[in-house]
């Protein structure tokens, strides 16, 4: 089987994609690809292994790549089972998902032609007219999947209800059946067993915006249902890899950390890799990565700011398919903040960190000898915990008030229990506002031995 690699910017194929008879794969690049058709920092068009164009990849790199392209839910299942396929089978998942898989990639049937193309608008969407959007809000909702009958236009990784849309003017849309074209916004819709979870992520990244962490562009909306009389809440999220000037919608190539990194999507926390395993995610990893980034000491510092706001308001399930780079040129750059939610306040999940800051797998743990090791594994000649860092840590805890109005007093009282930890485990005062007791657990005490992450939204 051979299928053709595309990426939206380009009118050729980028390359091909081979399964093997051993369901292995292969994947090549096409003999006049240019640097800028490269689909990976870890894949790179002129292999320094096999020198010369049309760069070949062997399985392993293959299932980091597109094995992290797929996406979980019912359509791949439906798939799988149609079609008698294995659920390591990627490329034989791709031929019948590829066309839709999340980003500018899309990869179909040798012969067969792009799947995704730039959108025109209004001629390529559709109006969701209020009615139709509430069926799916109720059904994200309570089912945590899209009504039975309807299609998913643009699916999104992650296993949190959503839907990828495209929001003008205030309205909503959905691409038309077969267009290819893309949305400008994704809708992650709180579950009716965890309702304030839309409310708090809103809350959290409201707060990194206004302390200057370059943030997706995120808002709190609320769904009145009049079936349950109740209100359905939503984080509608802007999509950084979109550009949209009200006429014509483009995709901007992106990929995780873990395909920049080339891990397979299981070894996304750095716990899961083995001991001292060489491909890990790992401070040191992404200060490897840093290097093909356009400016090396912007991407450390900007990831450094995500990393110390993650750990202040307890967002442990900071993992590798929870960060990205943008390929808005010939060098990627680092994505903005998003997918923050305050795991420490859920007794549920193991709140280890998602990579290991100097040696600390938890926040009791972290010291400012540990953090200065971890600002040196992602590059910074002279590390220092200075006043611009420290003062971070001080507007999230300044913050507090914000996060308890916006997103409910648990909350506020929660993150600053967890800035109460990181407090007492730096040594510094990050002028914590007083607030009412939170029975925050602390190392891996967690209930009913869930050690998984952050389960409904990893």
């Amino acid at each position: 089987m051979r299928l053709d690699v595309w990426m939206e910017a380009f009118d050729t194929p980028v390359g091909a994609l081979e399964r093997l008879d051993d369901k292995t794969m292969r994947f090549t690049y096409a003999d006049d690809a240019t640097p800028e058709m490269r689909i990976s920092v870890a894949m790179p068009t002129t292999d320094p292994r096999q020198p010369g164009a049309g760069a070949a990849y062997g399985d392993a790199d293959c299932v980091a790549f597109f094995g992290n392209l797929l996406f979980e839910g019912r359509e791949l299942d439906r798939v799988i089972a149609s079609y008698h396929l294995d659920r390591d089978d990627i490329a034989g998942i791709l031929f019948h998902l590829g066309a839709d898989c999340p980003g500018a990639i899309s990869i179909t049937p040798e012969g067969a032609g792009p799947g995704k193309r730039p959108g025109i608008f209004p001629d390529d969407y559709e109006v969701l007219h209020g009615d139709h959007l509430l069926a799916i809000v109720r059904s994200l909702h309570v089912r945590g999947q899209l009504p039975d009958a309807e299609r998913n236009p643009s699916p999104v990784a992650g296993v949190q209800p959503k839907l990828a849309l495209l929001v003008h003017d205030g309205q909503f849309y959905l691409p038309l059946p077969g267009s290819g074209a893309p949305t400008t916004h994704i809708l992650k819709v709180a579950r009716d067993n965890d309702p304030t979870i839309a409310r708090h992520e809103a809350a959290l990244l409201g707060l990194a915006a206004s302390i200057g962490i370059d943030t997706a562009e995120t808002r709190l909306v609320t769904f009145p249902d009049p079936e349950t009389s109740t209100e359905i809440e939503a984080v509608l999220s802007t999509r950084f890899d979109r550009t949209f000037d009200g006429r014509l919608v483009r995709r901007i190539h992106s990929e995780d950390f873990c395909q920049a990194l080339g891990l397979a999507r299981s070894l996304k926390y750095e716990r899961d890799a083995a001991p001292d395993a060489p491909g890990r995610f790992s401070a040191a990893a992404v200060g490897r990565l840093s290097r093909a980034t356009m400016v090396p000491a912007l991407f450390q510092t900007g990831f450094l700011r995500q990393t110390l706001f993650n750990l202040a308001v307890g967002n442990t399930d900071n993992h590798a398919k929870n960060a990205t780079l943008l390929h808005a040129g010939a060098h990627p750059v680092l994505a903005p903040l998003y997918d923050v939610t305050p795991v420490t306040m859920d007794a549920r999940y193991t709140h280890e960190l998602a990579f290991r800051l100097g040696g600390a797998a938890f926040a009791e743990d972290v010291t400012e000898a540990g953090l200065l090791a971890a600002m040196s594994d992602l590059g910074f000649v002279r590390p220092k915990l200075d006043r611009g860092l420290i003062g971070l840590l001080r507007n999230v805890a300044g913050g507090v008030p914000m996060l308890a109005r916006l997103g409910g007093k648990l909350l506020g009282d929660g993150v600053a229990a967890q800035l109460g930890v990181v407090e007492v485990a730096l040594g510094r005062d990050l002028k914590v506002p007083p607030r009412d007791y939170f029975p925050r657990k602390v190392r891996d005490e967690i209930a009913h031995g869930h050690r998984g992450g952050w389960g409904t939204l990893s």
